[in-house]
């Protein structure tokens, strides 16, 4: 493990950012739009990132546009002295072959991790030992510690199992899980059976749940344009004030229910409605249609406002 890597931690809120595109024909990502939306984030207090996952679109991304991606972050973060600024990388591949070439190249971009999930295209052959064999190749292959990525809703319902994380644990280059499996009795397992390893959840609805349990934080799509009222959950939790926490949690609940419903055109179109840009979608992914965008805004309401007061406060307003 690098230096620099070892001082970059996963302990905290982490953000799997959004790509941002011009408005052209060829819809070409747009460096300088990605690197303001780092900073803002980078500003806000969060830890870290994930780009290039599944909110940042990973399947449209050609592998230079990654590159670019990862080396424009590592950029803005130096440039602005958040040296201590997290940065995985979506890593995912079909083969051990790509998902190797993919985490080199982020790592020589930048990248202090990389988060990868199983190949699922033939899931059906694709056994536990066959799953597990996979991380450790890529593992014992790659420069920069990996991250394996649970989400079975989107890898044909591959899953490692608690066992299977416990055996991946031992590895001295797998040091962690990102479970958008969203299954917070395994979150549970796989802190108490596997010390120094790190567990992180894959959204915020169940945020303290998670923090109950062990976990060391979350990589939560919501984070893109309220960061600041999930550090505040977190906050409220870890001070003691369990009451304040529970309620701030039912808001965030209800208002991450409409990106879990309504996929990556809601959270591009709440991107765009609270920041008021990155809300084009690669095509061919459609746009947010009504009923989606109305329920952006009814169930995001509530901490939209929270985020407002909270940005108040950091202005010492």
């Amino acid at each position: 493990m690098s230096t620099a890597t070892a001082l970059r931690p996963l302990e905290g809120i982490h953000v799997p950012t959004i790509t941002i595109f011009k408005d052209t024909p060829g819809q070409e990502i747009d460096i300088e739009a990605n690197k303001k939306h780092m900073l803002y984030l980078a500003q806000a207090g969060v830890q870290g990132v994930l780009i290039q996952g599944s909110t940042g679109e990973q399947v449209a991304l050609t592998r230079e546009e990654r590159i670019q991606l990862t080396r424009a972050t590592r950029q803005v973060a130096e440039e602005n002295g958040f040296d201590r600024f997290t940065i995985m990388a979506g890593a995912g591949a079909q083969s051990a072959h790509e998902a190797i070439a993919l985490a080199k190249d982020a790592a020589d971009a930048g990248a202090d991790y990389v988060v990868v999930l199983p190949p699922s295209f033939f899931a059906s052959s694709m056994t536990a030992d066959a799953v597990e064999a996979f991380y450790i190749e890529v593992a014992d292959n790659i420069p920069i510690p990996l991250i394996v990525y649970s989400w079975p809703a989107v890898s044909s319902g591959l899953e490692v199992t608690s066992d299977g994380v416990s055996r991946l644990a031992k590895h001295a280059n797998i040091i962690g899980i990102k479970q958008t499996d969203n299954n917070v009795g395994k979150m549970a397992r796989n802190v108490y059976q596997n010390p120094g390893f790190i567990v992180l959840g894959g959204a915020s609805d169940y945020l303290i749940g998670a923090l109950a349990v062990g976990a060391h934080g979350t990589i939560t799509g919501i984070a893109n344009f309220f960061p600041r009222t999930i550090l505040e959950l977190v906050a409220l939790y870890r001070a003691g004030k369990h009451e304040e926490a529970t309620k701030l949690q039912g808001a965030v609940s209800a208002a991450e229910w409409a990106i879990l419903a309504g996929g990556i055109p809601a959270t591009k179109y709440a991107t765009q409605l609270y920041l008021g840009y990155g809300g084009l979608l690669r095509r061919p992914v459609p746009p947010a249609p009504v009923s989606v965008r109305e329920r952006v805004k009814v169930l995001m309401a509530p901490i939209s406002a929270t985020e407002q007061k909270l940005v108040a406060r950091s202005k010492g307003q």
